[in-house]
């Protein structure tokens, strides 16, 4: 009977030995399934993050240029919670170099009859070394002979803007070589009193104060308090009562551009 216990107790001690292995092996796949969970957690966690600040990269959209046309220009707050830099105060001196033109066009610009050939070039800005204006300032430099633009004028123009401190260019139809077509009550304010009372063939220099430009907020390739200087040359000019130009489109048709 002795045997028969112990054979007994031998046989019951392996079944629960092989009870214990099944249990530990039961708990560490266990073990094993959270960890994997987890870390499954996490990578679609980090992945959600990644496709958010990706879209949100994507969505931006990043402005080479910015011409005179005044929609979403100088309005609203900067982008930066830093408060934008203030005007500037003095200029060293500069002068603008010509704009590189990707494709030229033969015969550009075709002027209209009786201006004078000097608009067939474009011009170049030099700002003098000293104090930067902080008001609205203009300067013949080609008076016109044809009709006079009014403030609510569509105008058809070559124009260059270049920052008045460095004289880096932001935008030019002359880099394009395409003429460029403006409603004067759709730009700036500086850009719009400029032109306003120019004649069709005339050329102007205008430096404009941050406050008649892009304001705080900048636009594109101006940033903010950024203090401007155009030189327009009027080819052709729309009175809001008439059908067509008061002094013939050049020649192609001109088309609007916003850099």
């Amino acid at each position: 009977m002795a045997g028969k216990d112990r054979r007994r107790q031998i046989a019951r001690e392996r079944y629960e030995r092989r009870l214990q292995e099944r249990a530990a092996a039961r708990a560490k796949a266990r073990q094993r399934m959270t960890i994997g969970g987890a870390a499954a957690a996490v990578v679609a966690i980090v992945a959600i993050v990644l496709a958010v600040v990706l879209s949100g990269g994507n969505g931006k959209s990043a402005a080479s240029g910015s011409s005179p046309v005044a929609t979403g220009a100088g309005s609203g707050a900067p982008t930066s919670s830093a408060p934008p830099p203030p005007p500037p105060t003095h200029a060293d001196g500069c002068t603008s170099k010509p704009s590189v033109v990707a494709s030229p066009i033969a015969n550009f610009p075709i002027l209209p009859a009786g201006v004078d050939p000097a608009l067939k070039t474009e011009p170049t800005i030099t700002v003098p070394a000293g104090a930067v204006p902080i008001t609205l300032q203009t300067k013949d430099l080609v008076v016109g002979t044809g009709e006079t633009v009014a403030a609510d004028d569509t105008v058809t123009m070559n124009y260059l803007g270049v920052n008045y401190v460095t004289c880096e260019e932001f935008d030019s139809s002359w880099s394009r070589d395409q003429t460029a077509t403006f409603s004067m009550q759709g730009v700036i304010p500086g850009f719009a009193q400029g032109v306003t009372g120019m004649k069709v063939g005339g050329r102007r220099e205008i430096i404009i104060p941050p406050s008649l430009g892009y304001g705080t907020a900048g636009s594109g390739g101006v940033g903010p308090n950024e203090e401007l200087v155009f030189v327009v040359d009027v080819l052709a000019t729309t009175h809001s009562s008439s059908a067509s130009p008061s002094s013939g489109a050049p020649n192609p048709a001109p088309a609007s551009s916003t850099k």
